[in-house]
Protein backbone atom coordinates (compact mmCIF):
# COMPACT_ATOMS: atom_id res chain seq x y z
CA UNK A 1 0.00 0.00 0.00
CA UNK A 2 1.00 3.48 -0.45
CA UNK A 3 1.66 6.12 2.07
CA UNK A 4 3.52 9.16 2.62
CA UNK A 5 4.71 10.85 6.03
CA UNK A 6 2.47 13.62 7.12
CA UNK A 7 3.47 16.74 6.99
CA UNK A 8 1.90 19.78 9.25
CA UNK A 9 2.75 23.32 9.21
CA UNK A 10 5.44 22.16 7.55
CA UNK A 11 6.87 19.68 9.75
CA UNK A 12 6.71 15.94 10.27
CA UNK A 13 3.24 15.14 12.07
CA UNK A 14 3.99 12.54 15.51
CA UNK A 15 1.53 10.51 16.87
CA UNK A 16 1.41 10.63 20.95
CA UNK A 17 3.08 7.00 21.21
CA UNK A 18 5.94 9.00 19.56
CA UNK A 19 4.82 7.27 16.17
CA UNK A 20 4.98 9.46 12.57
CA UNK A 21 2.22 9.75 11.21
CA UNK A 22 1.30 8.71 7.98
CA UNK A 23 -1.24 9.78 4.76
CA UNK A 24 -3.47 7.36 2.62
CA UNK A 25 -5.91 8.04 0.00
CA UNK A 26 -7.03 11.23 -0.26
CA UNK A 27 -5.22 12.56 2.11
CA UNK A 28 -2.21 11.54 0.95
CA UNK A 29 -3.35 12.82 -2.84
CA UNK A 30 -4.14 16.39 -1.45
CA UNK A 31 -1.11 16.52 0.51
CA UNK A 32 1.18 15.25 -2.97
CA UNK A 33 -0.63 17.85 -5.14
CA UNK A 34 0.30 20.70 -2.62
CA UNK A 35 4.07 19.18 -2.44
CA UNK A 36 4.29 19.00 -6.18
CA UNK A 37 3.07 22.66 -7.02
CA UNK A 38 4.98 24.66 -4.10
CA UNK A 39 8.31 22.27 -5.05
CA UNK A 40 10.03 24.09 -7.89
CA UNK A 41 10.88 21.74 -10.74
CA UNK A 42 14.08 20.62 -10.80
CA UNK A 43 15.16 21.68 -7.38
CA UNK A 44 15.11 18.15 -5.46
CA UNK A 45 18.50 16.33 -6.40
CA UNK A 46 16.68 13.32 -6.20
CA UNK A 47 13.83 13.60 -8.19
CA UNK A 48 14.48 16.34 -10.64
CA UNK A 49 11.44 15.69 -12.32
CA UNK A 50 8.92 16.41 -9.74
CA UNK A 51 7.63 19.91 -9.04
CA UNK A 52 5.81 23.00 -10.71
CA UNK A 53 7.32 25.28 -13.31
CA UNK A 54 5.02 27.99 -11.65
CA UNK A 55 7.79 30.45 -10.37
CA UNK A 56 9.66 30.37 -13.47
CA UNK A 57 6.37 30.90 -15.96
CA UNK A 58 5.48 33.82 -13.72
CA UNK A 59 8.47 35.80 -12.07
CA UNK A 60 10.09 38.79 -14.43
CA UNK A 61 7.33 38.45 -17.12
CA UNK A 62 6.69 41.99 -18.11
CA UNK A 63 2.70 40.39 -18.80
CA UNK A 64 -0.89 41.92 -17.88
CA UNK A 65 -2.31 40.11 -14.99
CA UNK A 66 -5.06 38.12 -17.02
CA UNK A 67 -1.83 36.60 -19.49
CA UNK A 68 0.07 35.93 -16.24
CA UNK A 69 -2.67 33.63 -14.40
CA UNK A 70 -3.30 31.90 -18.21
CA UNK A 71 0.65 30.64 -17.65
CA UNK A 72 0.34 30.22 -13.80
CA UNK A 73 -2.54 28.16 -14.95
CA UNK A 74 -0.79 26.76 -17.65
CA UNK A 75 2.25 25.23 -15.74
CA UNK A 76 -0.25 23.88 -13.03
CA UNK A 77 -1.96 22.38 -15.61
CA UNK A 78 1.61 20.58 -16.42
CA UNK A 79 1.91 19.99 -12.95
CA UNK A 80 -1.05 17.59 -12.28
CA UNK A 81 -0.19 15.87 -15.55
CA UNK A 82 2.98 15.22 -14.64
CA UNK A 83 2.03 13.95 -10.96
CA UNK A 84 -0.57 11.77 -12.83
CA UNK A 85 1.82 9.92 -14.97
CA UNK A 86 4.24 9.65 -11.89
CA UNK A 87 0.91 7.78 -10.04
CA UNK A 88 0.74 5.74 -13.20
CA UNK A 89 4.41 4.45 -13.22
CA UNK A 90 4.09 4.23 -9.49
CA UNK A 91 1.31 1.91 -10.04
CA UNK A 92 3.65 -0.44 -11.41
CA UNK A 93 5.43 -1.53 -9.24
CA UNK A 94 3.76 -1.36 -6.03
CA UNK A 95 -0.40 -0.70 -5.01
CA UNK A 96 -1.26 2.41 -5.01
CA UNK A 97 -5.33 2.75 -3.62
CA UNK A 98 -7.86 4.52 -6.20
CA UNK A 99 -8.23 7.05 -3.39
CA UNK A 100 -5.01 8.71 -4.19
CA UNK A 101 -4.80 8.42 -7.89
CA UNK A 102 -6.13 11.24 -10.22
CA UNK A 103 -8.76 9.80 -12.87
CA UNK A 104 -9.27 13.76 -14.23
CA UNK A 105 -8.43 17.42 -13.52
CA UNK A 106 -11.75 19.33 -12.69
CA UNK A 107 -10.64 22.35 -12.41
CA UNK A 108 -7.36 25.02 -11.61
CA UNK A 109 -8.53 28.17 -10.40
CA UNK A 110 -5.40 30.25 -9.84
CA UNK A 111 -5.68 34.64 -8.90
CA UNK A 112 -2.98 36.66 -8.29
CA UNK A 113 -3.08 38.96 -4.89
CA UNK A 114 -3.63 42.26 -5.27
CA UNK A 115 -1.47 43.21 -2.38
CA UNK A 116 1.41 40.76 -3.36
CA UNK A 117 2.14 39.80 -6.57
CA UNK A 118 4.29 37.54 -5.50
CA UNK A 119 1.13 35.70 -3.81
CA UNK A 120 -1.21 33.65 -5.60
CA UNK A 121 -4.20 31.70 -4.57
CA UNK A 122 -4.78 28.52 -5.88
CA UNK A 123 -7.88 25.87 -5.89
CA UNK A 124 -7.65 22.55 -7.65
CA UNK A 125 -10.11 20.00 -8.07
CA UNK A 126 -9.82 16.61 -8.52
CA UNK A 127 -11.88 13.59 -9.34
CA UNK A 128 -9.78 10.40 -7.79
CA UNK A 129 -10.05 6.85 -9.43
CA UNK A 130 -12.39 5.90 -6.28
CA UNK A 131 -15.21 8.66 -7.87
CA UNK A 132 -13.79 10.64 -4.78
CA UNK A 133 -13.86 14.79 -5.52
CA UNK A 134 -10.80 15.91 -3.51
CA UNK A 135 -10.70 19.83 -3.78
CA UNK A 136 -7.67 21.89 -2.34
CA UNK A 137 -7.03 25.67 -1.70
CA UNK A 138 -3.89 26.98 -0.79
CA UNK A 139 -1.70 30.09 -1.10
CA UNK A 140 1.47 29.79 -2.80
CA UNK A 141 4.43 32.93 -2.46
CA UNK A 142 6.94 32.77 -5.26
CA UNK A 143 9.91 33.90 -4.77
Amino acid sequence: MSFDLKITNNDLSINSDGTLKTVFDNEKLTQDIIKSVITPIGSNPFHRWIGSTISARTIGQVLDASHTEIEATRALQNTLTNLIALQNEQGKGQYVSPGEQIASILEIAVTRSEQDPRQWEITVSILTRKLTTVEESFTLRTL
